[in-house]
């Protein structure tokens, strides 16, 4: 072998090993984004992902979790942030947001006094920072399979942002409940801010289409979420009573009458405004009956959901009169 053609091989061998290198870097970074962050998320009998979320949900020491939260989070935004069309990764990364905002910043911030109204205010736009940047993850991973689904969404139109439901399949489920979440979240705290509000009807577009792929998620929570909306919504933004309701009933028969945070929002949505003293107290003592020993995976969001229904306990003169 001459000089030159030696030098070329060696050339050529270095390039391919690098090349390799690269290949076998991506590879095993993708088969962790697979096992932390699995797309779609894992049945019970799932090929190998993992329930990453099982550590956090199965804790019931709010304290505990509140602390550990961020890190949890910041490690999986920046695995997403480093292969940002790993599906897996942008849901988890957006979930994780849409679940923080929730638990530990609009719900502290909701036990903050009236008068101290600055500082729950600023909580509460803070949280809404929190849903909104949860939603834009999991839409990226919507628009890394459907190029142009989340413009389509936040400008929502019948005729051009239907087509794009109609092809989400319930793999998708997951995501499409996420992103309606965040920017639903978003809007009840802040229902003046005009980018959000345009966004509204396509995030209602996106739970009611997970619902009729998968009517069970999650035990219901995607007709818990759309219950919410119905009442508060006027019915020229789709809400409504009777919707309210029957999207009521569909929770409370997924969930098996097992999730307190079902009863809370009977309390909150249905019976304060109608003044309901006796409904209001037999909700919340049905959400404090639920033992969350018997739903090992589930133990922080009942201790949240019991948390919050003792607040309203305590807070009930403050809703009905003569009370």
């Amino acid at each position: 072998m001459n000089v030159n053609l030696k030098k070329t091989y060696v050339y050529l061998m270095g390039l391919f090993l690098l090349l390799s290198g690269c290949s076998i870097k991506r590879i095993a970074f993708n088969g962790i984004a697979n096992t932390l962050a699995p797309f779609p998320a894992p049945k019970s009998d799932a090929s190998g992902g993992i329930d990453a979320a099982a550590a956090l949900t199965g804790e019931d020491d709010v304290k505990l979790v509140s602390e550990v939260f961020p890190t949890v989070l910041k490690m999986y935004e920046t695995l997403h942030l480093s292969n940002p069309k790993h599906r897996g990764l942008a849901v988890m990364s957006g979930s994780l947001y849409i679940m923080y905002a929730n638990a530990f910043v609009q719900t502290p911030a909701d036990y903050i006094p009236e008068t101290q109204f600055q500082k729950k205010n600023l909580e509460y736009l803070r949280a809404k920072k929190f849903y909104l940047r949860g939603a834009d993850y999991v839409m990226q991973s919507l628009d890394t399979a459907y190029k142009g689904f989340a413009e389509a969404m936040a400008h929502y139109t019948e005729d051009k942002s239907a087509a794009f439901l109609t092809r989400c399949k319930a793999a998708d489920v997951e995501s499409l409940y996420w992103a309606g979440c965040g920017i639903l979240g978003a809007f009840a705290l802040d229902p003046m801010d005009t980018d959000v509000f345009t966004s509204v009807p396509g995030a209602v577009a996106m739970l009611e289409r997970a619902a009729a792929l998968y009517p069970g998620f999650n035990a219901g929570a995607i007709w818990e979420t759309l219950t919410a909306f119905y009442a508060a919504a006027p019915e020229s933004l789709g809400g409504g009573a009777d919707k309210a309701e029957d999207a009521y009933q569909r929770t409370l028969e997924l969930s098996g009458g097992q999730r307190p945070s079902v009863y809370v929002l009977y309390a909150q949505t249905f019976c304060i405004p109608a003044q309901d003293s006796a409904g209001f107290d037999e909700a919340l003592r049905k959400a404090l009956e639920i033992d969350s020993a018997n739903q090992p995976n589930n133990k922080l969001t009942i201790t949240l959901s019991q948390e919050k229904a003792r607040w309203l306990q305590k807070m009930k003169g403050d809703y009905f009169l003569g009370d």
